[in-house]
């Protein structure tokens, strides 16, 4: 489900793609005056006004428990007595998180997950166990402008904003990473690149090529690229996906989620479904969210949500620029 504000009220709806239809929902406990920067397991990530994280299960029965507030998450400098600057970082404060992922749910394991979240214009990675000692620490890798995490056998995976390096780290141990590149022969300005494991295990790379008209403010993906990253050597090979067979894929500022098609009516197999997420974190607007649709492997067709994406109604697009719509796995049935 896409989770997308709603027309007319201060609150919250979900597009369902697959049937092109919005559903309202009133058990969903979230506020509406936020962005959200991450999805993952179901739960959403959002910084307050003073850096604090809090986590949302907008499907849970008990309110109580569909809250999880984190502490401060190193907050951006600022020269000493700059109230303004304070001030304008507050302001856009519900940016500091690029993208986050969950290990695992907190409500079934909550003595056993971690928080990973790239932050601060995507130069800084940080990781908590809430469980544990609920206290923020700092992943320090090379230089690097980060794009996508991945959890995957115990390791974190983070994949550079070029998509020619992938940093792993050991969940147990994570101060000891190690790192892998490639030769990327594609030039990386107006690609979006993700991470994401096949039910085979695999991690593939998925490149989004993008284009941007009216001096950057409208974006449109033109083409996607799969690759399955095979580890020998000490080093990647990249192999080209011509077709995700039963698979479809649901992409944008969530954790990118792999689904076996045939298990969802109405869900395409061999697509990808897009939102419009963050192009590169920064304290300030981001443009019109324009770009959500699915896109097939098979044709390399792209076709927009047309019935969120209407251009007699510039409502919703209006409302999506202070609030961008973000992939959630429901937990109940809707």
């Amino acid at each position: 489900m896409l989770m997308v504000p709603n027309r007319k009220r201060h609150t919250w709806d979900m597009y369902d793609p697959m049937t092109n239809k919005f559903k309202e929902i009133s058990k969903l406990h979230i506020p509406y005056d936020k962005r959200f920067g991450g999805s993952s397991q179901g739960w959403l990530v959002t910084v307050n006004r003073d850096f604090t994280v809090t986590l949302y299960k907008p499907y849970s029965t008990d309110h109580d428990s569909a809250i999880i507030n984190l502490p401060c998450l190193f907050p951006p400098e600022v020269e000493d007595g700059d109230l303004e600057g304070l001030e304008d970082m507050r302001e856009y404060c519900d940016q500091h998180i690029y993208k986050a992922t969950i290990t695992a749910d907190p409500l079934i394991n909550p003595n056993d997950y971690m928080v990973v979240v790239i932050y601060l214009h995507c130069w800084k990675i940080a990781i908590i166990s809430p469980g544990r000692d609920n206290i923020w620490r700092k992943i320090d890798p090379d230089e690097e402008i980060f794009s996508d995490i991945l959890f995957n056998s115990n390791k974190f995976y983070f994949l550079n904003h070029n998509h020619d390096t992938l940093s792993s780290y050991d969940s147990r141990e994570p101060y000891c990473g190690t790192k892998v590149t490639w030769n990327n022969s594609d030039n990386w300005f107006g690609i979006k690149s993700y991470i994401v494991k096949s039910f085979e295990g695999d991690i593939l790379q998925v490149l989004r090529r993008c284009e941007w008209e009216d001096s950057l403010t409208i974006r449109r993906t033109t083409k996607v690229n799969i690759f399955k990253l095979d580890f020998v050597d000490g080093g990647v090979k990249r192999v080209i996906v011509k077709s995700l067979g039963d698979a479809a894929l649901f992409l944008g500022d969530n954790s990118s989620i792999y689904v076996r098609a045939s298990n969802f009516l109405g869900c395409k197999s061999n697509c990808i479904y897009f939102s419009h997420d963050t192009d590169l974190i920064s304290y300030g607007p981001q443009g019109v969210p324009c770009d959500c649709g699915i896109y097939n492997l098979g044709d390399n067709s792209y076709k927009k949500f047309t019935l969120l994406l209407d251009d007699e109604d510039s409502t919703i697009i209006s409302k999506m620029e202070a609030q961008p719509p973000i992939w959630i796995q429901p937990t109940l049935n809707l």
